[in-house]
């Protein structure tokens, strides 16, 4: 892609930047396409001016970009011709030969969108009131007119063009897959001289006329099929962006009641799936895979950026077929150990992550997911795999030794000065002989547990790791001896809980009844009211990295200016409601700042400084 398209592009995405609830393009969409990203400008415009992001970090390096190699400087994202004020969308459709990456955007003004290919010198057609830009070999397009503009990406499928049929049809002399090194070679082709394409030509005429005409020789095998093939999805291209510009879509995304359903006009940035069964299975190659779903019975998926005055939120949610929603309610039925928050304490904790699920309901349901993915291929294995699976296991058993929560605290980071062989050379007798030498090593602080109903088998470990002097038997808790690891392990089983961590005082202070816990209302309720849980706090980060973890103060300085800035990350999952499972992500913004936009951008500045 050229530097142009790319500055665009970015325009596109940084106008994550800058980009509205208005739907006026959207009706274009098919309604094949596998995945849509949408951008609302004027939720962006709402927190930023776009006077404001042009003196940004961000806006100058694109003003900057777009400006090189031309006799005019772009001074202002306004004068690049679009309209940021309205939605700007990315879409992905796809079939068996080929995929397109598409950019849709809405012109404001085509005159100065025209002059930006002009001041970088890349010549464009007109026809019909369309213009149109194409690259050395015509798998990127765009055309636009004055009211959008439509860029296009074509890639054609390694696994098609190896066909045999294939092959034969366009004269292929080896199966090789597009976008290997040819990729990196500008190579023109001058496509457009030689294939006129009609747009109401079908697939398979079109397809007949190309093996015809790029029966020319190029050379080096290798370099000559590449170029046949990139011919193909050229004329493929040509055929998608013709039928885009010909009338109205009669096929509008807007058909696709899941699609509606996951616009919100609240959010600044949406991106939805189809199906995330149709992503895995059209991208992955069938060659290796031939057969099985790993994500049979996941359905479409939806990501939303929603910038608020107090946070910055990202929801997420995914449909499952009712046989896996059933699975994923059964595995998700337990809550985290209410003992668990009486080892917490928020003063020293930078982050926790939680997790709580029953674990003999996972070991039941975990035939059933294997025949999901295996069983159209391998039905009579899976099914006698199942069956030994379940009779080797005890399920009930297993799931009290290992209930299925945990919770993980991180509490910082600490240094410690360890020993290590090497070798010192002698210049003037020229021999080396070992000495041993000491370094500081920094080291997490954390502390785990896991809930289990029985311990008979891990005490018998335990007397096992004592008798061969791997764990030392302490007052109350046990050091593990890892050969090597500057790392010092304690455990201990105390309350139907299992501990696990670095800090010898914590476990000395849990052994004793003397460690004292500070849970707020905020992380209560985080942590038992969800499966899933996670916090970090990068404030209390600041200051506690060693600088010999750096090669300079400065970059030490500088990450430190970043986590003194940042807000308070959380996590969290939603319980599963009808087919849907869904979560959240929230990042607190600091009172100083004015929205989450800001804020943003404000973490890039930091960074730069």
């Amino acid at each position: 892609m050229n530097s142009l398209y790319k500055c665009l592009v970015a325009l596109v995405f940084a106008s994550i930047t800058l980009s509205s609830s208005a739907q006026d393009l959207v009706n274009k969409i098919p309604s094949d396409a596998l995945a849509v990203a949408t951008i609302k400008g004027k939720n962006f415009t709402d927190l930023m001016s776009l006077k404001e992001f042009n003196n940004t970090f961000i806006g100058k390096e694109i003003l900057s970009k777009l400006s090189k190699g031309t006799d005019k400087v772009v001074n202002s994202v306004e004068n690049l011709g679009f309209d940021l004020s309205s939605s700007l969308y990315y879409y992905n459709l796809s079939n068996d030969s080929v995929s397109y990456n598409c950019f849709l955007a809405p012109v404001k003004n085509a005159e100065q969108l025209e002059a930006l290919y002009v001041q970088a010198n890349q010549k464009f057609t007109v026809k019909n009131g369309i213009k149109s830009y194409y690259n050395s070999d015509s798998t990127e397009v765009a055309h636009w007119n004055d009211k959008f503009l439509l860029f296009v990406i074509g890639s054609g499928k390694s696994s098609y063009f190896a066909r045999p049929e294939v092959v034969e049809r366009f004269k292929l002399s080896q199966a090789t897959s597009v976008g290997q090194a040819a990729d990196s070679l500008s190579i023109a082709v001058p496509v457009q001289d030689e294939i006129a394409v009609d747009s109401t030509m079908a697939v398979d005429s079109l397809e007949e006329v190309m093996a015809d005409t790029i029966g020319y020789d190029y050379g080096n095998t290798f370099f000559k099929d590449e170029q046949k093939k990139k011919t193909v999805v050229a004329g493929w291209v040509q055929l998608m962006v013709d039928d885009f510009f010909t009338g109205p879509n009669t096929t509008s995304i807007l058909n696709n009641k899941d699609f509606v359903k996951s616009i919100d006009e609240q959010a600044e940035a949406t991106i939805w799936i189809a199906g995330a069964d149709k992503l895995f299975n059209t991208y992955m190659p069938s060659t290796y895979l031939k057969g099985m779903s790993f994500l049979n019975g996941y359905g479409s998926a939806n990501a939303k950026l929603f910038l608020e005055d107090k946070s910055i939120r990202i929801s997420t949610s995914m449909a499952f077929s009712d046989e896996i929603a059933g699975v994923f309610k059964k595995v998700l039925k337990r809550k985290l150990n209410k003992r668990f928050l009486k080892y917490i304490n928020e003063d020293k904790a930078i982050g926790y992550l939680a997790y709580a699920m029953d674990t003999k309901a996972y070991l039941e349901q975990y035939p059933k997911l294997m025949s999901k993915i295996y069983g159209s291929v391998y039905a009579d294995e899976i099914g006698m795999a199942a069956d030994l699976f379940s009779l080797l296991l005890d399920e009930e058993a297993i799931s009290k030794v290992v209930k299925g929560d945990g919770l993980f605290l991180f509490n910082g980071l600490s240094q410690k000065e360890v020993s290590y062989k090497s070798m010192d050379y002698n210049e003037e007798n020229f021999e080396s002989k070992e000495v041993t030498k000491t370094k500081k090593e920094t080291l997490p602080d954390f502390l785990f547990m896991m809930s289990s109903e029985d311990t008979r088998l891990i005490d018998k470990l335990i007397a096992y790791g004592v008798k061969k002097e791997l764990v030392k038997n302490s007052s109350g808790y046990y050091e593990l001896s890892v050969p090597k690891s500057p790392l010092a392990l304690y455990f201990m089983i105390k309350e139907g809980i299992i501990f696990f961590g670095t800090n010898k005082k914590d476990m000395e202070d849990i052994a004793g009844n003397r460690y004292v816990a500070n849970v707020s209302r905020k992380h209560r309720k985080a942590l038992m009211n969800t499966n899933y849980a996670g916090y970090f706090s990068a404030k209390k980060l600041f200051g506690k990295i060693p600088v010999e973890e750096f090669a300079s103060t400065k970059k030490l300085e500088k990450l430190n200016n970043v986590l003194n800035s940042m807000g308070d990350i959380y996590l969290k999952s939603n319980p599963v409601k009808g087919n849907v499972y869904s979560g959240e992500i929230n990042i607190d913004i600091p009172s100083n700042q004015q929205n989450a936009l800001k804020y943003l951008f404000s973490l890039v500045e930091d960074a730069q400084k």
